[in-house]
């Protein structure tokens, strides 16, 4: 199969897009603490990325499905992380 070169690019947008939250996780994980971390604005997040999951099935696009997937996880996993390593929620 053979990627169309605007497909390609989505692909490699959406890997620095995803992987932005990287950092944040790895600290909280270092540090075992994310108090500051704003559980609105991941969840936000999270929704804004089941939405453009969804759009992307719809639409067809390979890199938006395949990338909103992986920032599902990355957001589920600092919400996660977050509620463990918070003196408070939010």
């Amino acid at each position: 199969m053979q990627l169309a070169p605007i497909e390609l690019l989505g692909l490699v947008a959406g890997a620095f897009g995803t992987f932005a939250a990287a950092p944040q996780a790895v600290k909280i994980i270092q540090t075992k603490q994310a108090r500051d971390i704003s559980l609105t604005t991941y969840l936000m997040a999270m929704t804004g990325g089941i939405l453009w999951g969804l759009y992307g099935w719809f639409e067809g696009s390979l890199s938006i499905v395949f990338w909103n997937g992986v920032s599902l996880l990355m957001c589920a996993s600092i919400i996660w992380l977050k509620l463990r390593h918070s003196g408070e929620p939010g």
